[in-house]
């Protein structure tokens, strides 16, 4: 009799400590990122602009068998895609991104994370880290024509680079001043030759540490080729621009023309 107790007690003992076995307890499903041609592994280097494919392998625990209950994915804490599932035990997920111009800068991070979860609520968690190379956007040159006739305000869209003329110094000169947010630069006419992309001229605009009051060097008194750079730096956006004539014409008052191009 006493065996058969002794017996029964170590059965018990037994149950109790299975059940709790860390191992089976703490269980969670198993994910890993997708291993498989063409799609990128934690720690590549990817070049912006281009479509990047990334994949995640899910599965229930060995030890449980809990089946998967569902995945989701984010990129750079945004939501992305959630994946709910019904009888599956297995599950292999895939994906593509594509990342956006750096917004001036050489280097940009990015996070993909995805969460997959089971029946019983158990978590695991695998993570993407990418670095996106910026690719240098050659810059586009557009003509400006501004125009102030007589005492009016200038047309042509100075506004848009963040500029006003509204008047002319003693000295005759067209008084080209930024508005209200905007700063205004000088630069070496060299400048605009060689800032051929965006990324040249982020870089440009980044070693700049004062403005100028106001550009006032093409004449309103008589008509004249130049090659002056100046730049404004307005509403978050650096523009570049070369003005190359000045053209002056008289009727009661005096009619001034400025033209150039930007980028």
């Amino acid at each position: 009799m006493k065996k058969l107790a002794l017996a029964l007690v170590c059965l018990v003992s037994v149950a109790f400590f299975a059940s709790c076995d860390p191992k089976i307890e703490n269980a969670e499903p198993a994910i890993a990122i997708h291993a498989e041609e063409g799609y990128v592994t934690n720690g590549a280097f990817v070049n912006e602009g281009s479509e990047v494919y990334f994949g995640f392998d899910v599965a229930s625990n060995v030890e449980t068998g809990e089946k998967l209950a569902s995945l989701i994915v984010t990129v750079d804490d945004q939501p992305w895609d959630t994946v709910l599932f019904t009888d599956e035990t297995e599950y292999i997920y895939r994906s593509g991104v594509v990342y956006t111009p750096a917004k001036d800068s050489i280097v940009g991070t990015s996070t993909i994370a995805a969460v997959v979860a089971d029946a019983a609520g158990k978590t695991n968690t695998a993570t993407i880290e990418l670095t996106i190379l910026y690719q240098e956007q050659p810059l586009t040159t557009t003509e400006f024509t501004w125009n102030r006739h007589g005492g009016a305000a200038a047309t042509g869209g100075l506004d848009e680079f963040g500029l006003q003329w509204t008047s002319n110094g003693k000295e005759v000169f067209a008084e080209i001043k930024p508005l209200e947010g905007a700063v205004l630069y000088e630069f070496d006419p060299a400048v605009w030759g060689n800032v051929t992309t965006e990324l040249q001229k982020a870089t440009l605009f980044s070693e700049q540490t004062m403005g100028i009051p106001v550009f006032n060097k093409v004449s309103a008194f008589a008509s004249n080729s130049y090659d002056y750079v100046i730049g404004t730096s307005y509403n978050g956006k650096n523009y570049l621009l070369h003005i190359t004539e000045g053209i002056v014409s008289t009727f009661k008052g005096t009619d001034i023309t400025i033209k150039g191009e930007a980028k």
